[in-house]
């Protein structure tokens, strides 16, 4: 980020690092963070620079202990599913569809697929799979190891039998309509006057619901 910064002109970043961006946006929070925070430069401001040192928000694990963890993952998951069931490729939803911003609770994610071939460094290929009440949504295949080839035949016979693609052309969808965000006029609530109270014996009488 310093290197890009070093090429940045005429903003208040210019020449500046991380570091200079975090102060930046706390200086001006109400206009840079209305909503959110920015505890991913912040976590990235607590880490160690090393590859091998330890680091204490992640428990004293080092950058070389996680991708070893990493490999381990795809050895001892992907590639051991794929062995035992004698598959050529994991194939599942790429993720639940797209949601609206919501500032109060943030991201409504659920799950994504890309994670697990992520970790190991595996290849993954998504394509169309349909649409969710009119969001799209999309099918993905990742496998071992150099298995783009694979892939690639599996999602593009996938794509040839459905059609999801041309049946689910891009489009550049309206916003959420916000006529019906604006809210009522408040007004001061007319008094009303008191009844009077029944008789005792006849209020008995009365059902009364609860």
């Amino acid at each position: 980020m310093q290197t890009y910064f070093a090429t940045r002109t005429g903003v208040p970043v210019a020449g500046g690092t991380l570091q200079t961006t975090i102060d930046f946006n706390n200086a001006d929070a109400a206009i840079e963070m209305p909503f959110f925070n920015q505890d991913i430069f912040d976590l990235a401001m607590s880490l160690a620079p090393g590859p091998d040192d330890p680091q204490p928000v992640f428990g004293g694990m080092t950058y070389n202990q996680a991708l070893a963890i990493d490999h381990l993952a795809g050895v001892n998951g992907i590639d051991l599913a794929l062995s035992t069931f004698s598959l050529d490729a994991v194939v599942s939803a790429t993720g639940n569809p797209a949601w609206s911003t919501d500032p109060i609770y943030g991201d409504h994610f659920i799950f994504g697929t890309s994670g697990l071939a992520a970790g190991p460094g595996y290849p993954i290929v998504q394509v169309p799979a349909g649409q969710v009440f009119g969001v799209p949504l999309d099918i993905s295949f990742f496998g071992t190891a150099f298995s783009e080839p694979t892939l690639i035949k599996l999602a593009s016979g996938y794509e040839a039998f459905t059609q999801a693609r041309a049946s689910n052309l891009p489009t550049f969808a309206a916003t959420i309509p916000d006529d019906h965000i604006a809210g009522t006029t408040l007004s001061k609530p007319k008094s009303k006057t008191a009844k009077p109270a029944l008789p005792l014996a006849k209020a008995k009488r009365i059902p009364h619901n609860i």
